[in-house]
């Protein structure tokens, strides 16, 4: 099963689409966070996920006493052997499905999925252009999340492979996926046709649950391919960056244009009112 969540909006909104197996499935609302805006907690914490006529499916609850209690005490981990930050809940009339993130020891760490009191493990691998989530049930691997470190015109995509006989935690798979855009990848601050490339690479404990032929092997190698074609096409862009005033002007937000047409237009437009009142003065004068 092939499990995809698309961005199709990034300016001034957040919505995503989740598409199964190629077919639209859900759709999703996260909050917007502009960098002109105050942090708003939360704006972080609401996220919704919707059917395809848009009725909410899932509702979602941030635990604040839970999450206090586990976070207060610093590297509590190291005592009790486990830690949980962020726990975020999604609800449904079918599931309840918790996320977060779990410290086990110093370079030991993973998501965890719960779905109905059942965990899923996944851990976090970077590997140059692309991050690995691989999903493990106990010490079997069902699954890997990818997360292309490229993004183009300010959209992330993600998607994951699962094997046969676990579609039935695609919703849990999907609600760490938006949970993961929500605190580590909101890219509300990017503007349309624009273009980030970033390579990277993780070293801890977790590489070991990290198999770099495990979705070619089972799933091929298309999500590889249009990283390769993204890698390419950023590349090619960064060699000729925009240089007319007009290709700047078509990549801002659509109310940044506004605001730049307003600042460019106003003082002619003062001027000539000016000019106006001074010859109707004159006229009457004489």
């Amino acid at each position: 099963m092939k499990i995809d969540v698309l961005q199709v909006e990034s300016e001034g909104k957040n919505e995503f689409e989740i598409k199964y197996n190629d077919t639209l499935q859900y759709k999703a609302k996260l909050p917007f966070i502009s960098i002109n805006e105050p942090l708003n907690l939360e704006k972080l914490r609401s996220i919704k996920i919707l059917d395809v006529n848009e009725n909410e499916i899932y509702t979602t609850d941030y635990k604040y006493i839970e999450n206090f209690k586990e976070e207060f005490i610093p590297m509590k981990f190291l005592i009790t052997g486990s830690q949980k930050f962020n726990q975020l809940l999604f609800t449904s009339d079918k599931n309840i499905i918790k996320i977060y993130y779990e410290e086990k020891a110093i370079w030991d760490n993973r998501y965890v999925i719960e779905i109905n009191d059942k965990q899923y493990f996944c851990y976090s691998i970077e590997d140059g252009y692309i991050r690995h989530f691989p999903i493990y049930d106990g010490e079997i691997q069902i699954g890997e999340a990818l997360k292309s470190n490229i993004v183009v015109d300010a959209k992330d995509e993600y998607c994951c492979y699962l094997k046969d006989g676990y579609e039935s935690i695609s919703d849990g798979i999907v609600a760490l996926l938006l949970y993961l855009d929500r605190s580590e990848y909101s890219s509300s601050y990017l503007v349309n046709k624009s273009y980030n490339l970033s390579k990277k690479y993780s070293y801890n404990k977790t590489n070991k649950y990290y198999d770099k032929e495990w979705v070619k092997n089972n799933f091929g190698d298309e999500f590889y391919k249009k990283v390769d074609e993204n890698v390419k096409l950023v590349k090619e862009k960064f060699k000729h960056p925009l240089k007319t005033f007009e290709e700047q002007l078509n990549s801002m937000p659509e109310k940044n244009k506004k605001l730049l047409q307003f600042v460019l237009i106003a003082p002619w437009a003062i001027i000539f009112i000016v000019l106006l009142i001074v010859l109707i003065g004159i006229l009457f004068s004489s």
